[in-house]
């Protein structure tokens, strides 16, 4: 599915968010992973590597070593089009894009900017990654409790550990700005997609209006993160709720 919708992914974002996308993926990076120079970082749903350059960018300037953040994504036509964004960003040695599925990391394949795939090779071993981040892809993934126990197991078991999660969901309240946002998303966001791929792209963005409906409220979802020994420190929610932010810590 989101290898269709790839050529218009980063530009529909922008549009979907009325621009603000990047606002709260900075915020996810700068507030609540709280880098550090000597950080491995895993970008889970990476996509088209938004974040994973922020990340880069960020400890790099910090004087990080090589291959300091890991990219992961199922998608290849994403992944395509990440790789050539991050040579253009000039990332190439920190940051690795590899397609993989964030329920099972112990493999994963490396992509070039051709789209080539590599054999199966190791993927994050146990208790290898520092910090962990994902933007909206959790609500993508079959299995979230696979997801969430592979998150806990390659985590190290530090107090500076942690795993920031940015998603979607349907807003609650009543107030006058909760159903603007939920009616955005229910019926704005589906006609933004259908646009924006020429009509092609239809079914792709009512599956993101489903996913959405789907998908926890903030106080559930950070239930689950608990009961998974990823205990939730801060909820940080944009967009009247329509975009909320974890940032959880491995129990120690």
């Amino acid at each position: 599915m989101f290898d269709r919708i790839a050529f218009v992914y980063d530009s529909t974002n922008k549009w979907m968010s009325l621009g603000l996308d990047q606002h709260w993926r900075s915020t996810m990076v700068k507030d609540c992973l709280q880098l550090q120079a000597e950080d491995k970082v895993l970008d889970l749903a990476t996509g088209t590597a938004d974040v994973g350059i922020l990340v880069g960018q960020q400890l790099r300037s910090l004087g990080s070593a090589s291959d300091a953040v890991l990219g992961v994504d199922p998608s290849s036509e994403m992944l395509r089009r990440g790789v050539a964004k991050v040579e253009t960003s000039g990332l190439q040695g920190t940051v690795r894009l590899v397609k993989g599925d964030a329920q099972d990391l112990t493999s994963v394949q490396g992509i070039d900017a051709a789209g080539t795939v590599a054999d199966p090779s190791a993927g994050a071993a146990t208790g290898s990654i520092d910090k962990i981040s994902m933007s909206f892809g959790i609500r993508n993934v079959p299995n979230r409790q696979k997801a969430l126990a592979e998150m806990r197991r390659v985590l190290r078991k530090k107090d500076s550990s942690r795993v920031c999660i940015l998603e979607l969901s349907l807003p609650g309240g009543e107030t006058f700005l909760s159903k603007v946002a939920r009616g955005f998303i229910t019926h704005v966001v589906p006609m933004i997609g259908f646009v924006a791929t020429l009509g092609q792209g239809g079914e792709e963005y009512e599956y993101l209006e489903r996913s959405i409906l789907r998908f926890p409220q903030p106080r559930d979802f950070a239930a689950e993160l608990g009961r998974a020994g990823l205990p939730v420190d801060t909820i940080t929610s944009f967009a009247y709720g329509a975009v909320n932010l974890y940032m959880a810590k491995p129990a120690l």
